[in-house]
């Protein structure tokens, strides 16, 4: 059956009811700004007997603002049809190659305020950020001392360094996450976790790494990657580094948590790690996948509008290991994350690090224009964390809980 258009109406809009099988999701509070800023520009779309199409979030916004009368664009259709435009409304969308970050920019400098436009202050700033990246005060892969006890952060602690989070506790500890979220939705997930392999690192401090065994490592990631599914967004890609001899412990551990693995990326160091095995390692693994999608989401990853680089990214990356540092054993290149988040996290989206250690994750943030959401469970970390963003932006760190 064609659909038959009978035209643009204002109507009440309680005579107006969502489609029962709306998958498509929206930010009511945004459209609620919109609405009071521009009004309503753009119909909604309904059967004759009431039931929403397209528009739903728009109509739940007006009926939240007390608006009495909505305007409408009237169709008959069949049932199939009807669904097919249902899902249909956001997925065309999503076939998009998503928004052009400098026209963007461009468009957004050029409004008196930025009130109804979806954006704020602090989003055009990491636009900027991203499209003209910072000169930092330091090195980025520079790193402080690690403290023998915590001079400035304590445990249960969150700080605000900038536009970026930091919880001191565990990131198994979902509430608390969420709390240092004030809510947020994180966009993309990197972390390196303990690897369960008992690290003693070979500087002249012999560090270890808290929670670095194999006792009970499978069930604090498991524990961990579901605080990490709980807070992001349907289909957000997630990065873990790990040990390959501890591969099967760690897709375990996403596998369980509704993260599904897709792809292993493979870091290829400029020089050999020394040790016992029998072939000297010259490479670490990273687990490349999604958290569970939903409805609406649209295609995952490459070709769709939630990603951010180009076509040529590969499995292999190439990135010179960091100078041994003695802050932490297994230090990553801020050369090795940013390249990543910034394929995966559009332009002030949250980057959320479950195991921060010495804040790698919160550096390439801050160079490519993403805002870090930080969980470290050693205080000792925590110091560091803070005091290298505050010699790298040059700005002051706050604790705010």
């Amino acid at each position: 059956m064609p659909v038959t258009i009978h035209g643009t109406r204002d109507l009440n809009i309680n005579d107006l009811r969502p489609h029962p099988q709306n998958p498509n999701r929206g930010d009511v509070e945004a459209l609620t700004t919109s609405l009071n800023t521009f009004g309503q520009y753009r119909a909604i779309v309904a059967l004759t007997d009431g039931t929403i199409l397209a528009g739903h979030h728009l109509w739940k916004a007006a009926r939240a603002n007390g608006h009495t009368t909505i305007r409408v664009e009237v169709i008959d259709c069949d049932e199939q049809t009807a669904r097919k435009i249902l899902i249909a409304d956001n997925r065309l969308a999503d076939l998009g190659p998503g928004v052009d970050p400098e026209l963007l920019l461009t468009v957004l400098n050029d409004l008196d305020i930025l009130d109804g436009s979806g954006y704020n202050a602090d989003d055009l700033a990491l636009l900027e950020q991203t499209i003209n990246p910072p000169e930092p005060n330091t090195d980025p892969d520079d790193a402080p001392p690690l403290p023998d006890k915590p001079v400035r952060t304590a445990v249960g602690q969150t700080w605000h360094l900038g536009p970026h989070r930091l919880y001191v506790g565990s990131s198994t500890n979902t509430e608390a996450v969420q709390a240092m979220l004030a809510g947020d939705t994180v966009d993309c997930i990197w972390t390196d976790p303990p690897y369960g392999v008992d690290y003693v690192g070979k500087t002249k401090d012999a560090l270890t790494i808290s929670n670095d065994t194999t006792a009970g490592l499978g069930q604090l990631l498991t524990d961990a990657f579901t605080t990490a599914a709980t807070v992001a967004r349907p289909g957000a890609p997630v990065y873990v580094a790990h040990a390959a001899t501890e591969h099967t412990t760690f897709e375990a551990a996403l596998n369980a948590a509704g993260i599904t693995v897709r792809q292993q990326l493979v870091w290829v160091k400029n020089q050999i790690i020394l040790g016992r095995s029998d072939y000297h390692w010259q490479h670490e693994p990273i687990l490349y996948g999604f958290t569970a999608s939903a409805p609406g989401v649209g295609r995952l990853g490459r070709g769709s509008k939630h990603w951010q680089g180009n076509n040529s990214a590969s499995t292999v990356l190439h990135v010179d290991k960091p100078n041994a540092n003695a802050d932490h054993p297994t230090m990553k290149p801020v050369d090795l994350i940013a390249p990543l988040i910034s394929n995966s996290c559009p332009a002030g989206g949250v980057v959320l690090d479950l195991f921060a250690g010495s804040g790698s994750t919160l550096a390439a943030a801050f160079m490519t224009g993403r805002r870090a959401a930080l969980i470290e469970l050693d205080p000792r970390y925590a110091d560091v964390i803070v005091t290298r963003w505050e010699a790298l932006s040059g700005e002051t760190a706050e604790q705010v809980a």
